[in-house]
């Protein structure tokens, strides 16, 4: 056997940062050791820095949260293990879906309805279940991830907050740490979900009674006692969550009473005056009944939003113009098409469809539409999109009349939600928004609108559609009304109220009631979800990004757009207008160039951020090859 004279040097391992470990961290990670795990990266080296203050993969699902605080996504929709559909072959390891998992465990529903634990009623595929166990979820997934490490694979874990990004003299990355340390990397993924707003000013007038950040809301609302008054500004998820706090955490119950639930008061509750700029409750999420597999739409398609483009010579779309005529007509036929259903059967819905797609083809889907308009307003009565997400701005003599009027649009609603997707056609046709929100994306992902439709959509839109389709759990409105019987919570403002401090106490006056209204509150507290904002982030390391202007927010002339700035490949673009290719950003941060990054995994048909995160790590992994030295050559050769 000969041997070379000359030594020969082992290469250095390629080194990638994934900084954030929650959900679209680990699926990074995920994707790494599958993709690392491979033939054609035999024989290769990788060093995984992970960079995370907690370092357990729970992200903002933290396990000691109390059950009451509930996931807003039926146990069966959540499963961090892809499929086919989303990454081709490549899956690496199969396993349970949340629902499957908690089951596997024995856990059961206790009488409250959302306790889990060893007693109650066996867990549903359609539960909401507590947040904490997508928590403890996503910590075993993290463990049986790292239990299949390759051997050529080494991942170092840095429990420490990134505090800097910046590039090396190697074109190398360096990620330096709160603890004072820097990590050098080739590449880095930077998947830091829901990062904090700037800090707020502590001299501004009633800040030390206002509730600045909601979560954990035990904590957040502490010093709220018994007795006192909390405006609170917001009826999404947010705010559902922190009546929960307030009430169940504090004591309360409820049981069950003749038309829904009756309040049990513990007597440590605070009043609290529920408000909201256009004063329209939510809609409650309905019962996921609904047989058959994803929504195929008939009108609403990426083919049709092209034909659109390429009739314009590739302009910008209108919201208005372009988007808002297709979504309207598709939810016409998803209502039409749930109604034939419950009608004539499953047979008649098929029928339909092909019916549907076949005028959609001849241009007179819109006759067929008010035909069907006619012979189903009798028993389901009459669908109108526009009414359903721009309803009419209601008139109201007093506050009274308005809570009356939001009671009635509560239960009215409910009814709806608990005939659920297979029984009520209403609910068929606005889940269309949630079914098709790919296609949504296929319009307005990296500028897909034009400047002020682009504004508008992320904007008020996104708040339409979220009252629309991503409103609380129908057990929260049921527990909602209750607590407006019992008189824990009012809401006696109408729309936009006025909201200032007096010198002693908050003042909520309303603006829109034919008598006023106003009523003062020892605290203020919004519990809405506002988009990311990298220009006014409490983040140390988007800060540093920013004032080094490695990162710029998308559209900067948007007032409603303020996510990172990205390239179709996830780079960040620089102030300059160049974009990172040693860096690529996934997650919430992105919202703005790509549209809905607030979510987890979902298992069956194609999931985005699984999808976007295999094809990064892809393409991070084949540049990470091509820039290895050629090891197989002596220098004499």
């Amino acid at each position: 056997m000969t041997t070379s004279p000359f030594p020969q040097r082992t290469p250095a391992p390629a080194t990638v940062g994934i900084i954030g470990l929650g959900s679209r961290g680990i699926g990074v990670l995920e994707r790494l050791l599958t993709h690392a795990a491979r033939p054609d990266w035999a024989g290769r080296r990788l060093v995984v820095e992970v960079v995370d203050p907690d370092g357990t993969g729970t992200g903002i699902h933290a396990v000691d949260q109390p059950d009451h605080l509930l996931l807003n996504t039926v146990a069966a929709q959540v499963s961090l293990f892809p499929d086919e559909a989303t990454v081709g072959e490549v899956i690496g390891d199969r396993g349970p879906d949340l629902y499957t998992w908690v089951t596997d465990r024995g856990l059961k529903v206790g009488e409250d309805g959302h306790t889990l634990g060893d007693e109650g009623r066996p867990v549903r595929p359609d539960d909401y279940l507590p947040r904490r166990v997508l928590g403890e979820y996503l910590a075993w997934f993290l463990r049986r991830l790292l239990d299949r490490v390759p051997e050529h694979v080494e991942i170092r874990f840095h429990r420490a907050t990134a505090t800097g990004l910046s590039a090396g003299p190697d074109d190398s990355r360096r990620i330096t740490l709160d603890t004072g340390e820097t990590l050098r990397v080739d590449t880095v993924f930077l998947t830091t979900g829901h990062t904090p707003p700037a800090a707020p000013d502590p001299g501004a007038p009633g800040a030390h009674r206002r509730v600045h950040g909601i979560y954990p809301p035990a904590a957040a609302f502490a010093d709220v006692t018994a007795g006192q008054t909390v405006a609170l500004g917001g009826t999404g998820l947010s705010a559902m969550d922190v009546l929960a706090s307030l009430t169940l955490g504090r004591g309360g119950r409820y049981e069950a009473a003749d038309e829904g639930l009756r309040y049990l008061p513990s007597g440590r509750e605070p009043r609290i005056l529920l408000f909201s700029r256009t004063g329209i409750p939510f809609r409650a999420r309905p019962a996921a009944n609904r047989a058959g597999g994803p929504y195929r739409p008939v009108v609403f398609t990426p083919g049709a939003l092209d034909r659109l483009r390429s009739a314009g010579d590739d302009r910008p779309l209108s919201l208005h113009g372009d988007l808002l005529p297709l979504i309207r007509t598709e939810m016409r036929i998803a209502f039409h098409r749930r109604a034939a259903a419950l009608a004539r059967g499953t047979d008649a819905e098929h029928a339909l469809t092909e019916r549907l797609r076949a005028a959609a083809d001849a241009g007179t889907v819109e006759d067929e539409l008010r035909a069907l308009d006619r012979e189903h307003a009798d028993r389901f009565g009459h669908f109108d999109p526009q009414e359903q997400l721009f309803p009419d701005s209601a008139e109201f003599d007093s506050s009274d009349a308005y809570q009356k009027w939001y009671e009635e649009r509560l239960r009215s609603d409910l009814v709806e939600a608990r005939l659920g997707l297979g029984g009520s056609p209403v609910k068929a046709g606005l889940e269309v928004l949630r079914d098709l929100r790919d296609v949504i994306r296929h319009a307005v992902d990296f500028g897909g609108l034009d400047e002020d439709s682009h504004d508008e959509f992320y904007g008020s839109f996104t708040a339409t559609l979220n009252r629309s389709v991503t409103g609380p759990q129908l057990d929260r409105h049921e527990e909602l009304l209750a607590l407006l019987e019992a008189g824990v919570v009012s809401v006696p403002f109408g729309p936009a109220p006025r909201v200032e401090w007096d010198g002693t106490a908050w003042r909520i006056s309303s603006t829109r009631l034919g008598t006023g209204h106003g009523a003062p509150a020892d605290w203020l507290a919004y519990a809405t979800s506002g988009q990311p904002d990298v220009e006014a982030t409490g983040s140390p390391l988007l800060a540093d990004l920013l004032a080094g202007g490695r990162i710029r927010r998308h559209r900067p002339g948007a007032r409603s757009s303020r996510g990172v700035d990205i390239t179709a490949d996830q780079h960040p673009v620089a102030a300059d207008g160049r974009p990172d290719r040693k860096v690529r950003v996934l997650g919430p941060l992105c919202e703005g160039a790509t549209f809905y990054n607030h979510y987890v995994p979902s298992p069956g048909g194609r999931n985005r951020a699984l999808a976007d995160a295999d094809r990064c790590v892809t393409a991070a992994l084949a540049e990470l090859a091509a820039a290895e030295p050629d090891t197989s050559r002596s220098p004499a050769q």
